[in-house]
Order: C-alpha cells, then sequence, then structure tokens
C-alpha cells in the first residue's frame, strides 16, 4: 500500500515517470525502464547540493535548487516530462487511527477528516489529507487500522513549482519511506527473505539527520528521528582530516547508540511485531564497518540496501558506480517505479 500526496498516483500508466529525490545532500535523477523481468536504468544523474540550500527537508534557496534541477535533468540524459517526487519525513504528519471493520470507504474518509480537523496543527483548508487501510487491527479485533497522511499545501505547490520550472511535471508526490520501501521491494532478496507475520526496518542516514522506519504488511507502523547525520561526520573529518578512521569509528559508534534508543522506543509501541529484516541507506563507502558494528553491540544484523542488485542497465550507463551507491538511490528508484500500478 502505498500512499500519494497528489491526484494521479493510482492511475494505471504506460510511460514511465523520471524518478526526482531531493534531499540535503544531493538531487538525484533516474529513468527506469519495466522489463518482464524487473527494471532497466535507462538515464541516470546526480548532483551535490551545498550546505544550507536546504534545511531539514525544507527549500531555503529556491532559484539555486531550481537551476540544479534543471541542469541535472539535462545532465542525465532523459527526455521524460513527467515526474515523481517525494516529502521528507519532517514535513509530513502521520497518524494511524483504528476504526470500525464495517466502515465503507466515505464513512472512513468521514472519519479521517474528523481525526484532522480535531487534532492536527493546521486547518483542513491548509492541507493536503490522504489515508489508506492497512489492515487488521493487531491489538483490537473488529477494527482496521487506517493511517493519515497531511502535509501543507503550500509544500505541495512549491514542490510542484520547482518541477515547472525546470520544464518537468510533477504528476505523483510520495512520501519518501514509501518510495525507499518501493525500492526495496523490488529486489528479490527483500522479496524473498520477508516473512509475513514480520516487519521491515530501513535506518536512513541523511545529511542533517536520520529516520528510522518500520514497515509490517506494506504500511509504515512506526518512524522515529534520529539526531545524528553525515553533517557532524564531515565536520569532524574537516577539523581533524588526519584521523579518518577513528572519527568514522566514533560516528559508527554514536549512530548505534541513537539507533538502540530508536529500537527501544519501537518495542513499546503498540504497533510493535518482530523485525525480520534490517536495512540501511546512505553513504557505504564511507560506513562500510556500521553493519557489524550494529551486530556486536546491538545483535542487529543489518546490511546496506541496494536497489540496483537485479537491475539491467542500458549501455551508457556506469554501473560499477552505481553499484557501489546503491543505497543513496533508494528514493529515487522508488519514485520511478511509480510507473507500475500500485
Amino acid at each position: 500500500m502505498r500512499i500519494g500526496l497528489v491526484n494521479h498516483f493510482f492511475v494505471q500508466r504506460s510511460t514511465p515517470l523520471l524518478g526526482i529525490d531531493i534531499s540535503s545532500a544531493a538531487i538525484r535523477v533516474i529513468e527506469l525502464s519495466r522489463l518482464s523481468d524487473g527494471w532497466r536504468v535507462e538515464h541516470y544523474a546526480e548532483y551535490e547540493l551545498p550546505r544550507a540550500v536546504m534545511r531539514e527537508g525544507s527549500i531555503v534557496q529556491f532559484e539555486q535548487i531550481a537551476q540544479a534541477l534543471s541542469d541535472v535533468i539535462q545532465q542525465s540524459g532523459s527526455r521524460l516530462k513527467e515526474a515523481a517526487m517525494a516529502l521528507p519525513p519532517g514535513l509530513v504528519i502521520r497518524k494511524m487511527l483504528t476504526l470500525p471493520d464495517d466502515l465503507s470507504e466515505d464513512e472512513i474518509e468521514l472519519q479521517v477528516e474528523s481525526e484532522a480537523a480535531q487534532n492536527l496543527p493546521f486547518p483542513l483548508n491548509d492541507l493536503n489529507l490522504d489515508f489508506g487501510v492497512v489492515g487488521p487491527s493487531i491489538v483490537n479485533p473488529g477494527n482496521v487500522d487506517v493511517i493519515l497522511v497531511a502535509t501543507r499545501k503550500e509544500t505541495i505547490a512549491e514542490r510542484l513549482e520547482l518541477a515547472q520550472t525546470a520544464g518537468i511535471r510533477t504528476v505523483v508526490i510520495d512520501i519518501e519511506s514509501q518510495a525507499l520501501m518501493a525500492a526495496l521491494h523490488s529486489t528479490k532478496d527483500s522479496a524473498n527473505n520477508l516473512v509475513a507475520t514480520r516487519a521491515q526496518a530501513v535506518l536512513q542516514i541523511g545529511r542533517d539527520s536520520s529516520y528510522f522506519f518500520v514497515e509490517n504488511r506494506q504500511a509504515l507502523i512506526f518512524e522515529h528521528e534520529l539526531t545524528i547525520g553525515f553533517q557532524r561526520l564531515q565536520k569532524d573529518l574537516d577539523r581533524h582530516p588526519d584521523q579518518i578512521s577513528a572519527i568514522t569509528e566514533g560516528f559508527c559508534v554514536a549512530v548505534c547508540q541513537e539507533f538502540k534508543r530508536a529500537l527501544q522506543m519501537y518495542s513499546t509501541t503498540s504497533q510493535h511485531v518482530p523485525i525480520d529484516k534490517f536495512f540501511l541507506s546512505g553513504q557505504e563507502q564511507r560506513l562500510f564497518q556500521l553493519p557489524s558494528m550494529m551486530q556486536e553491540q546491538l545483535s542487529v544484523v543489518a546490511e546496506f540496501a541496494n536497489p540496483f542488485v537485479d537491475m539491467k542497465f542500458s549501455p551508457a550507463i556506469n554501473k560499477s558506480t552505481l553499484q557501489m551507491e546503491g543505497s543513496a538511490w533508494l528514493v529515487a528508484c522508488g519514485l520511478a517505479m511509480t510507473n507500475k500500478a500500485s
């Protein structure tokens, strides 16, 4: 189940969409084509953003990002004019509701709007709302869990304008966590190892902060922001360039400590189910020791996710470069996969 914040999300599309991932660290664009046995990378490009043009997922320097987006699309070589974009968790409000299982979709919608009007910090007229039925409630038999998703209309409008400035029409605005999980599901390893009664978890390490997501039955059931990000690592390395190994190890220890607290929080939630698989997303080459450290300190077996493992590549693509940076491309790939009916 994926929830979209812009119309047309559930429409069957005959043409692919350009996946555009704009994070605090970089802009990544990718075009995928659907094959009978998977996906093929047709075009891609990325542009590293300077600090301060984005802050906690919000656009600070609009014109600079718009120009960078235009440049990176041109650099990719893609001719697609329609795209899918995503919002970071910090700009999205999510709330799990428990409702009677005999309600019609219209009745659920009324309940969702009532809940939003009473409990969200913004007027309904200022929000884009969506919802999805997760499935039967684990803790309340006879009820269903429904996920409510909301974001401010001005946030959506800003993303649409950004793409339009680059000559692109955005037809899907998703949520980063859902796009990331969609890319994860595309890998055969993930699909083969997923146990129906257990959850998958991802620790996404970003520039300013990191996020821990837990998904069960293809619905996000838990998310938590970690205050640690790559910017902290980079600042320490800039101050002490001769201590790369020690500083990187210390950063990984700090990540493990924060991740431990996030796991403890998850264990106290009503949605808690055992986690079957842990994945990491971020700069794998710099944090290659993190999986072994997590196993040693937390008894957690984790691996860096790579959406390109089972993909094919057009002849012009630098396959080895993408494979090495795979986990950083999860969101972009998940967005590009929205040409598939969801």
